[in-house]
């Protein structure tokens, strides 16, 4: 990699990286981690690497979790972006749960009945 595409990517890493932590009110990546899992209505987790952030959740009840979100900082992605994640996460992780644990007047969740997977 030629040094103008390290410095580059390095000013694309500082800035998605603050915009990150800024968005979740966050000094550190672990006080980011603990603030989306705590003001999320299904406790999403984000995880950082050095080409961006991923996003997704796992959800109660189920052995399964949403499909997992990457935000790349060479995109410069926007708060906004942020949020569109978040938001797709948090309806994911509820069609899941509904399909996981909601019963219906026979006694059977959609999953114990079969049904295919919500997010297809």
């Amino acid at each position: 990699m030629a040094s103008s595409e390290r410095e580059y990517y390095c000013e694309d890493y500082e800035d998605g990286h603050k915009l990150v932590l800024d968005f979740f009110s966050a000094e550190s990546e672990s006080e980011c981690k603990k603030n989306i899992y705590k003001f999320t209505d299904c406790g999403a987790w984000i995880s950082f690497h050095d080409y961006g952030v991923v996003v997704g959740s796992i959800v109660e009840g189920s052995d399964c979790g949403t499909n997992n979100y990457t935000l790349k900082y060479k995109d410069k992605f926007s708060a906004e972006d942020i949020q569109r994640v978040i938001s797709t996460v948090e309806d994911e992780a509820e069609i899941i749960w509904k399909w996981a644990n909601e019963m219906d007047q026979d006694g059977k969740t959609d999953a114990e009945k079969g049904y295919d997977w919500p997010l297809l």
